[in-house]
């Protein structure tokens, strides 16, 4: 299998697993709905980990970079679901997707990283493709004969601003984590923190997690598709060809954006493509 096929697996998994997140938080609430997913995708994934891996060795120099990646990976997740499920779509996963910036970004500032020019137009080329995509939304909410469609767009934009940069967090807090632990560990011992950690927003909020029976071959599915992704990823990575599963595993979003103009018909204009294209073509180039 090359690197081509792994990586569009990865995309294909992760980028349905966040489209099917939309339905799963409209059904009841995108914390119960993270909740379902993650305990669905906790089983494969750790299956696949331990009889690949085995057991991590735990080091207490790097636990605090692990809880931090768990903590963030829940944060990201939940605003990345409620925004979904807002919608549009095609807005919020753009922008969630342009979490790399802010990677590289944090890398110049506190380690002092040096891009080359095409990372530096990669960089500019993301960023003015979130300023497109959100500008060419909030005109077509304006020209939305729904009362109020303009005032509903910004919140989501919030939202997923917010998710983008949890996502950077869990970045920087993984990449740290897995020199320790390598990536396959720290991916698993976040997945376990962020279970735990969602547990506990749970008992802040005075809540019990409610999934309701019906919707549980779901969530199984979406897990799988989600763990299934990352499988992939990591799989694909053991090759020669790890920059081309990366690049091509960073379209997952694109994935997303796709399967709500298919499916559900979203409207999305020359200029919000635009935008979203240059977003996408960015994140492959500062993903090799």
């Amino acid at each position: 299998m090359n690197s081509v096929l792994f990586g569009g697996i990865s995309a294909l998994g992760l980028g349905t697993a966040d489209f099917m997140g939309r339905f799963s938080s409209r059904a009841f609430d995108h914390h119960n709905a993270l909740l379902g997913m993650l305990i669905a995708g906790f089983v494969p994934l750790s299956i696949w980990i331990l009889l690949a891996f085995g057991l991590p060795t735990l080091d207490a120099s790097s636990l605090g970079w692990v809880i931090l990646n768990g903590a963030a990976t829940t944060v990201m997740t939940l605003l990345l679901y409620w925004g979904l499920a807002r919608g549009p779509i095609s807005v919020v996963a753009p922008i969630v997707a342009a979490h790399p910036v802010l990677v590289i970004l944090y890398y110049v500032v506190r380690h002092g990283l040096q891009p080359v020019a095409m990372q530096w137009v990669a960089l500019s080329g993301i960023i003015f493709g979130i300023v497109l995509v959100a500008r060419a939304s909030s005109r077509n909410m304006r020209q939305s004969p729904t009362k109020g469609a303009e005032n509903a767009i910004f919140p989501t934009i919030l939202i997923a601003l917010g998710s983008c940069f949890a996502y950077s967090i869990l970045v920087v807090a993984g990449q740290a984590a897995a020199q320790v632990h390598g990536e396959y560990h720290t991916l698993w011992l976040g997945r376990i923190v962020s279970i735990v950690f969602l547990l506990f927003l749970f008992a802040i909020r005075q809540r019990r997690p409610a999934i309701p029976r019906r919707w549980w071959p779901f969530l199984c599915a979406q897990g799988l598709l989600d763990a299934g992704g990352y499988i992939a990823l990591f799989a694909g990575s053991m090759g020669e060809g790890k920059a081309i599963v990366a690049v091509v595993a960073a379209t997952f979003g694109a994935v997303t954006v796709i399967l709500a103009r298919v499916i559900l018909k979203e409207a999305i204009g020359v200029v919000q493509w635009l935008g979203i294209l240059l977003v996408f073509i960015g994140v492959m180039v500062l993903s090799r």
